[in-house]
């Protein structure tokens, strides 16, 4: 099966008027997006004041059964006969199924070491963790991630207890259970809780999942992994700091704020500081 797909531009003002058209004359979805370079800065959880305002034009696609586009392209022309500021509707056709064949041969299994690899679910072999892709944040890929695998790798020890600070997809936490360690993932994300649960599930391991805050969790831990922005990791240092009783790892950080998070730190032995690309880690003692 194939479809047809509709893409012009237009102004942002006439986003509802040209969606009642396309519905009216049948199309199955639609979607806006930007121009390329007119994205506004993705808004992060600690700038304050108001949103940045959207660019005045927008991207939209529509798509129809292949089978019968004809005669809405005919209308669609006909409807936009008289928009000056709006762009030529473009139609091209795409085939079914092709985009998912391309994704998951995007998604490779991630070797951390011989007993730690992250596979997703169809290309998995006996022993690897199966982690399906785009469930909450962290599939190994990304360097931030695979830092903190590195460290776990290298330093976990069976019965030695674990804390996954902000655990996302769980990624963290089912390493670490999967070496031996007793682990306990937290995360202020409730999808993220669900979806750690779910995959430490998956792969038959007793992971504590919950939204316990970090300054609410008591005692010690012998591997702490954070893997947050610089400036959550800044807020939470005191907190961090108190509940490592051995080694702990950061990721996430951009490195133009790395000293910042250093600094943060600074009761804590420095260990390692990588880079890689933009993104900072650091492992860090008691």
């Amino acid at each position: 099966m194939s479809w047809a797909e509709l893409e012009l531009v237009v102004p942002r003002r006439r986003l509802d008027h040209l969606s009642s058209i396309l519905f009216d004359l049948g199309t199955l979805g639609l979607q806006e997006d930007h121009l390329p370079g007119e994205a506004p800065p993705v808004r992060q959880p600690w700038d304050e004041g108001p949103q940045p305002p959207e660019p005045d034009r927008i991207v939209v696609r529509a798509w129809w059964d292949a089978a019968g586009f004809e005669q809405a392209r005919e209308r669609v022309a006909a409807e936009l006969a008289g928009w000056e500021d709006a762009s030529e509707p473009r139609w091209s056709t795409l085939a079914d199924g092709g985009w998912e064949e391309a994704w998951r041969a995007h998604c490779k299994p991630v070797r951390v070491a011989d007993d730690l690899v992250i596979a997703p679910p169809w290309c998995a072999r006996p022993g690897d963790l199966v982690l399906e892709p785009g469930m909450a944040f962290g599939s190994g890929e990304h360097p931030t991630t695979r830092a903190c695998l590195e460290v776990i790798a290298q330093r976990a020890q069976p019965g030695e207890r674990c804390l996954d600070v902000g655990t996302g997809s769980g990624i963290l936490a089912i390493a670490a259970a999967h070496r031996g360690m007793v682990v306990w993932g937290i995360d202020t994300d409730p999808q993220a809780v669900r979806a750690a649960r779910e995959n430490a599930e998956t792969n038959g391991l007793d992971v504590r999942v919950d939204d316990t805050p970090l300054s609410r969790v008591s005692g010690t831990h012998e591997l702490v992994v954070a893997n947050l922005y610089a400036e959550v990791l800044i807020a939470l240092a005191p907190d961090l700091i108190r509940v490592c009783g051995g080694r702990l790892a950061v990721a996430g950080v951009l490195h133009d704020k790395a000293d910042a998070v250093e600094e943060a730190l600074a009761e804590l032995e420095l260990v390692a500081r990588v880079r890689s690309g933009d993104w900072v880690s650091m492992e860090l003692r008691k």
